[in-house]
This record gives structure tokens, C-alpha cells and sequence, in this order.
């Protein structure tokens, strides 16, 4: 079902670091590389300086392509590919041929270029901003200071960043749902301003997925993270096990082409004995916990958690037999995840912890998780850390409170 009214989450986002070192990360703006092209596509005077790199650095481009989305990015594609093709064919064409396909080579570059806005492909160097964190502007390019992910360029024509969700979320339910029962149920994306269906193509990738489902009772005790799968257009079935008589809440994680934001769209799932729980009020702060013999550690670099303050974490795991559990699977391109649900039930803290996405589905870690962790409200955070131990997934909860930031006098 639709919620009555739209909710606002403020959520604070921390991500896996996927940036390439220092020494590898393109320094080039869209502007940059188109004009390093320019230089390079043969045409039929043959001044061009072809490069070797040229391939590369039209897939740059196309990497850098932010302001382009929907349908003219779907073009883009298709005419870089193009384009990568010509640039081998015109090495064995001869004659009028050859003559041809350089026309061809320097027609399709203008229609790409015609593709950015014409203040991307300025010289002026732009902002640059996180998508995490988009209330940071810097004025060149680098890393973020809260989260390590790498800044992106802001252009003029990108639709002003809002906390005002772009994508409304709904359920298709065919029967309420019944504890320890399996749910089958379909989520629908539409975009809110003209009621499309949003498709996969519509949204980027973060953290291996284009849709994370992050789902809660409304005690914030029973916690699952799902992955749906396109069914129709704009429809995404999924299915879990709920194991409390509740409410449960759905937050869509996802991050829309056409802002580069990540957003969270909201939906409650119909239950056959609806909100009968309650959050506890003043559940003690508590960072261990132990599922099936294996502990699990909560720790961060203070004692005391203040608002609006970023902190140092670790995630520490204990094997049933004492050792330090060395054996985590990658899960989503890292070792491990961890989200919280504050006690308004609607605020939700969707944390990675830092270190490159990981491609090696064979490789393992532990026994420490580093991370950050940051909240913009007070109170309880119950934090859920997601782990997967020679094949098996384990969610143990821990509970945070964040006191409010002390000012000293003066200060």
C-alpha cells in the first residue's frame, strides 16, 4: 500500500570507498576530455593526431556522463559504441570508404558532444560535491571527508538537490502478512512529478544493487535487507519471512539518474494484527550481542556518541570457539553492512565499512570491520550489522545512543 502521506527521511548515508587510488583517478571534467578528443577524431585533412588512448578516453566520458539520463543516455551509449567501432574500421578502409567512415566518425562526435549540456562541455572547472553528502561543495575534485567516496562534478543544468524524495514507492500485496509465513509481495516505483514507471535503467548502482529494500518491524526487532527483481514495468517482486505480529515499513534505498542523490522511498506492508508493538521508550545502550556462538563486538573511538558528530567504529566477530573469525563472505562487494532505524521509525543510517569494493567473490575477511557512523538526531540507534559466515547470514542487533552535542561556554 501507498503511504497517506509522503515521509521525510533525513537520512545520513556512509559508503564504501569505491574510488580508484590517487595515483589511478582521472583528473579530467567532461569539458577536458571532450577537448583532448576534438584534437584526436580523423577527419578528411588528416591533421588528427589519433591516440591509442582515444577508446579509453571515450569511455571516460561516458563514465562522466551525470548530466546525461533516460533516453539521451541510453543514446550516449550507443553512439560511443559506435564511435569505438569506426575507430578500428577506418584502419582497413580505403578509398571512398575510408572518406565515408571519417565523415561518419566526425558526424557521430558532434551528435555525442550535442548530447552534454553546453555547460559541461565549458571550460570553467565546476563544483564538486559527494552524493552521500551533497550539503559538501568543493571547489576541485577529490575525495569526501566524511565517507572517502570520490566527488563528482555539479553542473548548472542538475536539478536542484532536495531531501524531497523524486520516487514514491508502493505495495501489491495479495494477502496481509502472518508471522513465520513467506510474503510474496511486488514494490512499484513511480516517479512522483509525472506518475512513469521508474526502471531499472532510471537508477544507478550502490553497492552492487540498483534497489535495496531495507525492512523493519515497528519495534525495530525483526530486520531484513532484500534485493528485488524486475517483474514489469517499474514492478519489483521480492519476499521475506516477518517473525513478529507488526507493522512492518519498507525503505527503498536507491540513488535516481537524473540527481545523482540517494533517496529513501517509503511503504508500510499491510499486517493481519497491524502496530502492535511499540519502540521501547529507554532500551539500555547495549554494543554486544551473540547469535549462534559467534559474538559480535561494537565499538567506537569515544565512549560517549554526540550528535552531528562523525565517529571512528569497528565491528569485531568471535568465532564459537573463542578465535577471531577471519571467514566473512563478501556480501554486496564488502565483508559487511550495518543499518540503523532511529526511534522515530523513519530515520534510517545505512552504513558501509570503508575499503574498495570487492569484485573476489571467493575472498574472505574479519575479524574487524572499520567504518563510520553519524546521526543528525539524538536518542536510540538500533543498529543492525549484516555479516555472512560460510554461507549463512547472521544480523546481530545492537543498540546506540547519541547524546545531544555539548557546546563549551564561549564556543
Amino acid at each position: 500500500m501507498r503511504l497517506d502521506r509522503q515521509l521525510t527521511v533525513t537520512a545520513v548515508l556512509f559508503c564504501v570507498a569505491t574510488a580508484l587510488p590517487a595515483q589511478e583517478q582521472p583528473a579530467h571534467t567532461v569539458a577536458e576530455l571532450a577537448s583532448k578528443i576534438d584534437t584526436q577524431i580523423p577527419t578528411r585533412d588528416e591533421t588528427a593526431q589519433h591516440s591509442d588512448h582515444l577508446p579509453e578516453e571515450l569511455a571516460q566520458l561516458q563514465g562522466s556522463s551525470i548530466m546525461v539520463f533516460g533516453a539521451r543516455k541510453r543514446e550516449l551509449a550507443d553512439k560511443v559504441r559506435e564511435l569505438q567501432q569506426l575507430l578500428t574500421d577506418v584502419k582497413t578502409a580505403g578509398g571512398e570508404n575510408h572518406k565515408a567512415t571519417l565523415d561518419q566518425m566526425s558526424r557521430l562526435w558532434a551528435e555525442i558532444k550535442s548530447l552534454y549540456p553546453k555547460e559541461a562541455l565549458q571550460k570553467m572547472p565546476p563544483l564538486w560535491s559527494c552524493p552521500m553528502h551533497q550539503e559538501l561543495i568543493e571547489q576541485s575534485a577529490g575525495k569526501c571527508p566524511i565517507c572517502g567516496m570520490a566527488l563528482e562534478p555539479i553542473y548548472v543544468t542538475q536539478p536542484q538537490l532536495t531531501q524531497t524524495s523524486i520516487i514514491r514507492a508502493e505495495l501489491v500485496t495479495k494477502t496481509p502478512l502472518e508471522v513465520g509465513k513467506r510474503a510474496d509481495l511486488t514494490l512499484r516505483l513511480l516517479f512522483n512529478d509525472t506518475g512513469e514507471p521508474v526502471r531499472l535503467s532510471d537508477l544507478e548502482d550502490t553497492h552492487t544493487r540498483k534497489i535495496h529494500l531495507l525492512i523493519s518491524d515497528i519495534s525495530e526487532t525483526d530486520y531484513h535487507h532484500e534485493h528485488p527483481q524486475p517483474v514489469g514495468d517499474g514492478e519489483y517482486a521480492f519476499s521475506f519471512t516477518p517473525h513478529r505480529p507488526d507493522t512492518y515499513r519498507i525503505w527503498a534505498d536507491l540513488m535516481p539518474v537524473r540527481t545523482r542523490v540517494q533517496q529513501y522511498s517509503v511503504a508500510d506492508i499491510p499486517s493481519t494484527t497491524p502496530r502492535q508493538a511499540k519502540l521501547a521508550s529507554n532500551e539500555p545502550e547495549n554494543r554486544h550481542a551473540e547469535v549462534d556462538g559467534y559474538r559480535f563486538e561494537l565499538e567506537f573511538d569515544r565512549e560517549i556518541v554526540h550528535e552531528k558528530e562523525t565517529v571512528s567504529g569497528k565491528l569485531h566477530v568471535t568465532q564459537p570457539d573463542g578465535r577471531p573469525c577471519d571467514k566473512l563472505d563478501v556480501v554486496m562487494g564488502a565483508f559487511g553492512h550495518l543499518v540503523g532505524f532511529c526511534d522515530d521509525f523513519a530515520t534510517v543510517l545505512h552504513i558501509h565499512p570503508l575499503g574498495e569494493v570487492i569484485d573476489d567473490a571467493t575472498r574472505r575477511g574479519g575479524p574487524d570491520l572499520q567504518f563510520y557512523f553519524r546521526s543528525n538526531r539524538t536518542g536510540i540507534v538500533r543498529l543492525f550489522a549484516q555479516v555472512k559466515i560460510e554461507g549463512k547470514d547472521f544480523f546481530p542487533r545492537f543498540i546506540v545512543k547519541v547524546q545531544p552535542l555539548q557546546h563549551l561556554p564561549g564556543t
